[in-house]
This record gives structure tokens, C-alpha cells and sequence, in this order.
């Protein structure tokens, strides 16, 4: 067998390289460090290297690495610090032969920190897209600032881990509902339902809920409707997407005057059931939107709050049999709770009173590369 000569595995090993780069259509960037207004340009190059990280794993993008930017400052006789013109960056841009540059600056008023980035294409100078962000605290929470940012200079949404970092929620599982089957009701019906069940398990403190028009999207991307993902599976798939902890889902049905309500909440890493909880129910239909909220504080191991229970008691009392407020509990309890739940249950134990979420506008799209 006739051996490479190792010249030509150099140069086979740079036209594979040249080949792999050629077939990536991803617009070129590079970052300069940003401006600095009143902290130290120590601070701020530690926080656009945090942007320059993270707009790396966003994987929209091909990034220029810091040391070939310093290569080329030091040729032209300058400091990244000393490059806080459009023009200067354009010309660094150009030396690159990159197609787009970020550039922007941090500085502090008062209590307040400002961040404020710009992406514009090195061709024509247009400005592409700015994004800002202001922050009250310690100057250590302008790094998770810095990594939303990154995600939004290229036109995407920003993770929701880094989302509820910002929001300081980081300690509260992240879960997502999707809409119950209805099996004997409209699926108008069961997607009401769902909502009261999603409202009162936000309420609750314990999680930070996923909003159904993040749900949404993601299922519209999948070619799929919220009726349509009724399996675990499909379900697990959506959760991982949205980059939950744990999935909900279930099923509202009725015969004849009885309703039957099934609900299950797994985890989206192992698949594993945490728990899972079962009521069958005679009565109003307000006593089944009792039901449902009753159901979002014991799939989560919680004890529901007592005005929730009075209600309970009362629909009951007002069915066929009679029975006073303190007397028993004509409902139907079929529970089927997992004895080890303790990881899930305990877990999602721990917080303060209701929470909300923040509603994120739609980002703009990536520019188009010529």
C-alpha cells in the first residue's frame, strides 16, 4: 500500500477545511470591545467576552475569534479600546473580511447600568439591527444581561433559562401545560379548562409556567396544533424545544353527567412520571373548574389552599346527597400518586406567592446575507 506523503495530508487537511467552510452559508461576525462609560475597561471586556460566548452557542452565526481581531489591531497600530467609531470598526470589519460588526457600550448612571449593541454590515454601513438592556444591582448581573443580548443582536429569543435568570426565578422548575384531550367536550371546552388549570398552577409560586403563545409557536413550527400533541412523546419533544423541565398533559372527558379528569406530570430529561392524578366528578361545571384548580396544587405535591377546599365542599354539598360544610366529600377521588415523588415534590416546594410571567415581544429576523 502506497503511504501519503505527510505534505499531502497537510494539504488534503486544508482543502477539507476550505471545503467545510465554503458550505457555510452563516453570516461572519466579529465583536470589538464595547465602549466603556464610567466602569473599567477591565468590566467590560470580561462582558463582551460573555457576548462573544454566547452569540458562539446561539450557532447562528460564524464569530470571528478575539485573538484574529487583536492580530489585526496590532498591524494597524491599535487597542480594541482605542476602535469605538462605526468607521474604525467598519475598516477592522473589512481587514477580517467578515460581513457584519458588533459594537456598542456599557456604561453606568447612578444606581443604573446601560448596555447598548448595534450590528451593521460592513458592505454598506447600514445598521442592521440595536438592542439595549438597563440594569439596577450589582455589576455581576450584567453578565446574564450581555448573554441575552447576544441572542437578540441576531435576532432570536433569548433561551428561557437566561430569561428567568434575569428574573431571579432560577431556583423554580420550569413547566409547561399542554392543552388536555377532550374526550365528550368541545376542544374549546378542554383548552378553557387547560388555562384555569395553567392560571392556577402559576399562582401557586412554586414554577415558572412557559405562556401558551410560546407554546404555540413552537408547535406551529412542527407543522402541529395544541389538539394535535396529545402523546407523551410528542409532548416530551415540545418540552425539550422549549428547554422545560417538565411537561403536563391529560384529558378532560364526560359521560353522561360525569366528568372524568386524568393528569400527568413527567420529566422531559428521563420521560419518568413525577405524578400523576385522576377525579372523576358529578355536579355543576363550577365545581369542575374547582376540580381543575384543585388538581394544579396536588400534581405538584401541594397542599391546596383552603378557600379551594371550602369550594369543594360546597359543590358537594349542594349535589344529590346533602351534607354540611364540615361533613364528607361526595366527590369521587381516584388518586394514583407516585411514592416517589420526593424528588419532583420537594423540589417545586420552596418559593413565595404568585409569580407572573414577562411577555417577550417577537424578535426581527436575521438580516439576509447578500
Amino acid at each position: 500500500m502506497v503511504k501519503t506523503k505527510p505534505v499531502k495530508k497537510v494539504a488534503l487537511i486544508l482543502l477539507f477545511a476550505a471545503m467545510a467552510v465554503a458550505q457555510d452559508t452563516r453570516p461572519t461576525v466579529a465583536i470589538l470591545d464595547f465602549e466603556s462609560q464610567g466602569i473599567s475597561e477591565q468590566e467590560v471586556k470580561t462582558l463582551t467576552e460573555r457576548m462573544r460566548s454566547e452569540i458562539g452557542a446561539t450557532n447562528a452565526v460564524r464569530l470571528i475569534e478575539r485573538k484574529a481581531i487583536e492580530n489585526i489591531m496590532a498591524e494597524q497600530g491599535l487597542a480594541q479600546s482605542g476602535c469605538v467609531t462605526d468607521e474604525c470598526a467598519a475598516e477592522v470589519g473589512q481587514l477580517l473580511g467578515v460581513q457584519f460588526m458588533v459594537n456598542g457600550s456599557i456604561g453606568k448612571l447612578g444606581d443604573k447600568y446601560t448596555i447598548d449593541a448595534k450590528i451593521f454590515s460592513v458592505e454598506t454601513g447600514a445598521t442592521e439591527r440595536t438592542v439595549s438592556a438597563t440594569h439596577e444591582g450589582d455589576v455581576s448581573g450584567l453578565l446574564i444581561e450581555m448573554q441575552i443580548l447576544a441572542w437578540e443582536i441576531v435576532g432570536l429569543q433569548a433561551p428561557q433559562r437566561l430569561r428567568l435568570q434575569r428574573a431571579g426565578e432560577i431556583d423554580k422548575p420550569t413547566v409547561a401545560v399542554l392543552d388536555f384531550e377532550g374526550r365528550g367536550i368541545s376542544m374549546l371546552e378542554a383548552q378553557t379548562l387547560t388555562d384555569r388549570f395553567t392560571t392556577a398552577m402559576n399562582k401557586t409560586g412554586k414554577v415558572q409556567m412557559v405562556e401558551r403563545g410560546v407554546m404555540s409557536e413552537v408547535l406551529e413550527e412542527q407543522g402541529l396544533e395544541s389538539g394535535d400533541c396529545t402523546s407523551q412523546e410528542c409532548a416530551a419533544e415540545v418540552g425539550a424545544m422549549l428547554g422545560v423541565e417538565f411537561m403536563v398533559n391529560g384529558a378532560i372527558g364526560k359521560l353522561g353527567d360525569t366528568y372524568t379528569i386524568d393528569i400527568k406530570m413527567f420529566s422531559v430529561a428521563t420521560g419518568a412520571a413525577e405524578n400523576m392524578q385522576s377525579v372523576t366528578y358529578q355536579g355543576k361545571v363550577d365545581g369542575l373548574i374547582v376540580e381543575i384548580e384543585l388538581l394544579s396544587w396536588t400534581i405538584l405535591g401541594l397542599n391546596a389552599p383552603k378557600d379551594l377546599i371550602k369550594k369543594q365542599r360546597r359543590y358537594a354539598a349542594s349535589g344529590q346527597m346533602s351534607a354540611a360544610d364540615d361533613g364528607p366529600n361526595w366527590l369521587l377521588w381516584g388518586l394514583v400518586g407516585l411514592a416517589g415523588i420526593g424528588g419532583a415534590a420537594v423540589a417545586l416546594g420552596g418559593g413565595d406567592g404568585g409569580s407572573s410571567s414577562n411577555d417577550i415581544g417577537e424578535p426581527p429576523t436575521f438580516p439576509t446575507v447578500p
